[in-house]
């Protein structure tokens, strides 16, 4: 399967490929190492294999329908670069699950980016 938005997505059955398409993407991808880089061991974070010149290749989870509120605190108050009003925690598009296990899959937004999107 593949997914576009500011990075074209194509979903393998155990990892993902994330290539940006522009300015946004390449800085989300590098935003996600740094993210995953810092806070690996204190948030629930998908398992970031490796980044390259902006291509992030990712563990597969299973897709999620919803979040728990509780989740989407918890990560914000755990990794202080998402505590910014546009930071989207909440859409359940960014998130995967492993046995009962919420996992953020696309942690690369931080404030900066969000400026970047039009409203």
């Amino acid at each position: 399967m593949i997914k576009i938005s500011t990075r074209l997505v194509i979903l393998l059955p155990n990892i993902v490929l994330k290539f940006p398409l522009g300015r946004r993407g390449y800085l989300q991808s590098k935003n996600e190492r740094f993210i995953w880089n810092k806070y690996k061991a204190t948030c629930s974070l998908g398992v970031l294999h490796w980044e390259f010149l902006g291509v992030v290749c990712m563990k597969r989870y299973k897709a999620v329908s919803e979040v728990p509120n509780t989740v989407v605190v918890y990560a914000k108050s755990s990794i202080k670069e998402f505590d910014f009003d546009r930071c989207d925690l909440y859409n359940p598009k960014n998130w995967g699950k492993e046995n009962r296990t919420y996992y953020l899959i696309d942690y690369g937004i931080n404030k900066y980016i969000s400026t970047l999107y039009k409203n």
